[in-house]
């Protein structure tokens, strides 16, 4: 029982976590801070948006991508500082998306997702 209510609480601290970072996600595209939600996600090891993504947070123009993408490199960098692999608890063997000799794009960046 006690594990069963420590599994409860666990997804909703997961879930509330989740929204909080959505939210503050939506407050940078809304007061249109590209560089900022850009380094957010690097920060976060989130996958890079494309365009059109970054089009439907409300980034339509070409400079609004290259701020998004200028963020996103140097939260990108800040987050592969020092790493030496990348481990998860479900996955131990998960891939190292920061190293150098990856081609996917910058700093070896797989589909993670988030």
């Amino acid at each position: 029982m006690a594990r069963l209510l420590g599994l409860c609480l666990l997804g909703v601290a997961l879930a509330f976590l989740g929204a909080c970072s959505s939210q503050y996600e939506a407050g940078l595209a809304k007061n249109k801070q590209w560089e900022e939600l850009g380094a957010y996600h690097g920060e976060q090891g989130y996958r890079e948006l494309n365009e059109i993504d970054l089009g439907k947070r409300g980034g339509f123009s070409e400079i609004d991508y290259e701020n998004y993408r200028a963020g996103y490199l140097k939260g990108r960098f800040d987050y592969c500082a020092g790493k030496q692999a990348v481990g998860t608890v479900i996955n131990p063997g998960y891939p190292d998306d920061c190293q150098d000799n990856q081609s996917s794009s910058s700093y070896g960046l797989v589909e993670r997702g988030y």
